[in-house]
């Protein structure tokens, strides 16, 4: 029995730090750490801003219009799309935006994202790259936010606040609660080191800390992330640079797109894609935020076989038992029924349950796969502008065939890597 015990006690430490200890510690930090303020550089650096796509023909016009509405001094910044093997009228009509200084790169065939960014960065000028997605819609003043912080010579890649237009998707209620976790960590990590990984619907980085991609890298934010910290700088999460994208609009396609993640997770760490061992704050934020998480599933499956041995041993074990199988059971439930998913309870059952079954796929897959760097996008049109506050061998890199038909969440849908997720 003294292995049962052990096994209970280890797992439920191991969950308790990972979901609610740390995330609590940075709550803490966030709230009684001196906010960030700085001040707007007598010179702002030059940005290149950089949209890879590939069939953006629904949103490529709107994102060039909202990019060049930016509050950033217009002789300081450049765009570039680069198109990744396009078969759509993408390249045709960011070739309108020439004549406002936008250049257009017409890369074919499709390589993937990873081989269009490193396309797009060697022919930036600017000393920032801003990377960022097709359906991704700024406020006036996000840029400029993100960049005054590279005054601090100590900062080298700024992440912002992609708020996801989700509220007519069939599993909201759980993403919008992760999300606001997820948040208050990034911010609590930032006010003392790097916050681990970026958004990467938006964030800047300092031309020099970007290393090319290899051709089959399925996070290229996330590496990009990593990167910058292992060369000594500060990666920090800028709450008031805000920017909007639609959210995935079926807990089917969410699935997928988290499977896709933790392919890509197993992928950085057989590439040893972590913090180095002289920056002992940031393995600690590694191992809190990332890693324990990601061996979620592990800690879930002891607890629960652990609580089934040990459920004639005391009160405190029947209660552990009993509250995971009504745990899961409403999730379930919440899986048939999306007016309870829609609940808060509910809700957050259903996404935490979808999230770490697609772990363990997605984990597996990442072992036994050959990820390939071609990518699918699903038909999507833009959020509207935040101009105010309020073929594989193994189906690892986008939506399997025949799961790529357009879905309806404010007129479109998107499969993207959101990081802050892992």
């Amino acid at each position: 029995m003294t292995v049962w015990f052990v096994m209970f006690w280890i797992a439920a430490g191991t969950l308790a730090y990972a979901l609610v200890g740390y995330p609590l510690l940075m709550w803490v930090i966030a709230r009684r750490a001196r906010p960030i303020e700085p001040a707007a550089p007598r010179d702002w650096p030059s940005v290149s801003l950089i949209i890879p796509a590939h069939n953006e023909e629904l949103v490529i016009a709107a994102k060039l219009r909202n990019v060049l509405a930016l509050d950033y001094p217009a002789d300081r910044l450049d765009v570039i799309v680069a198109s990744d093997g396009s078969t759509d009228a993408t390249v045709e009509i960011a070739s309108r935006f020439r004549a406002e200084g936008v250049e257009v790169l017409d890369l074919q065939p499709n390589r993937g994202k990873s081989t269009a960014l490193n396309a797009a960065a060697a022919q930036a000028r600017g000393d920032v790259l801003c990377l960022c997605d097709a359906n991704v819609l700024f406020r006036p003043d996000a840029l400029r936010r993100m960049v005054a912080h590279f005054d601090d010579p100590r900062i080298g890649a700024v992440t912002g606040d992609v708020r996801i237009a989700s509220e007519e998707s069939d599993f909201e209620t759980g993403e919008r609660s992760y999300y606001s976790i997820e948040r208050r960590i990034q911010l609590g990590e930032s006010r003392f080191g790097s916050t681990i990984g970026v958004d990467g619907g938006m964030y800047v980085v300092r031309r020099e800390l970007f290393q090319d991609l290899r051709p089959d890298t399925i996070l290229d934010d996330f590496e990009t992330s990593l990167r910058v910290i292992r060369q000594g700088a500060r990666l920090i999460y800028e709450p008031r640079a805000i920017a909007t994208e639609n959210g995935t609009p079926t807990w089917k396609q969410e699935f997928v797109r988290r499977i896709r993640v933790k392919t890509g997770v197993v992928q950085s760490l057989k590439r040893g894609l972590w913090p180095r061992a002289s920056q002992p704050l940031e393995v600690w934020k590694y191992l809190s935020h990332k890693l324990l998480r990601w061996l979620g599933p592990v800690w879930l499956v002891l607890l629960m076989i652990a609580s089934i041995r040990l459920r004639n041993a005391g009160l405190i074990y029947q209660v552990a038992l009993y509250s995971q199988l009504a745990f899961y059971g409403l999730a379930v439930l919440a899986l048939a029924s999306q007016t309870v998913r829609r609940t808060r309870l509910g809700g957050m059952a259903f996404y935490f349950t979808l999230s770490h079954i697609a772990m363990v796929v997605g984990l597996v897959r990442g072992l036994v796969c050959r990820p390939s760097g071609i990518w699918r996008r699903t038909s999507r049109t833009p959020v509207a502008s935040p101009d105010v506050e309020t073929s594989e061998t193994c189906p690892v890199n986008g939506l399997p065939q025949g799961a790529d038909q357009p879905h309806s969440v404010a007129g479109s849908s998107r499969e993207r890597i959101r990081i802050e997720l892992i």
